[in-house]
């Protein structure tokens, strides 16, 4: 499952095509930094090559299969993240957030209300939303094994 864990890029979804050349380019890095090519550059060039791998490894690995647009995206804090919540109502994505009272509940498609700082609460939360998730899933596949058994 595609997620973005560190800070939400701006066009992420919107500019998809350059966000999928920066993958390119830290699947380069990868390659460089895993193989005997990075002795053949110098300590300055290492040190910057693998500083930039950090920092792309951090913002894009999350979102490094994602071969399309997600159907619903689940957001802790819109208001932290307002651009994840502008991108995902032009291209008319369902955003799930969980909402402190310090954000505007009609922003989003499904407001849950609780406590967007404490990592207990959003712990909570997600555990509770994947566990819906994998249960949605697996009563979708035990219904498709039945109609294929008719």
């Amino acid at each position: 499952m595609p997620y973005v864990a560190e800070r939400w890029l701006g066009g992420t979804l919107t500019n998809f095509s350059t966000i999928r050349s920066r993958l390119g380019r830290l699947n380069e890095l990868e390659d460089i930094i895993n193989s005997e090519k990075l002795e053949s550059y110098s300590k300055k060039m290492q040190s910057s090559l693998v500083r930039e791998h950090r920092r792309m490894f951090s913002n894009l690995n999350g979102i490094r299969e994602m071969g399309r647009f997600p159907d619903c995206m689940v957001i802790v804090d819109p208001k932290k993240e307002k651009n994840a919540v502008r991108e995902a109502q032009k291209l008319g994505i369902t955003t799930i957030a969980l909402i402190d009272t310090d954000s505007n509940p009609d922003e989003v498609d499904l407001p849950i209300p609780g406590n967007d700082d404490s990592i207990r609460s959003i712990e909570l939360i997600m555990s509770m939303l994947a566990d819906g998730v994998l249960e949605g899933k697996a009563s979708a596949g035990a219904e498709q094994q039945i109609e294929a058994k008719d």
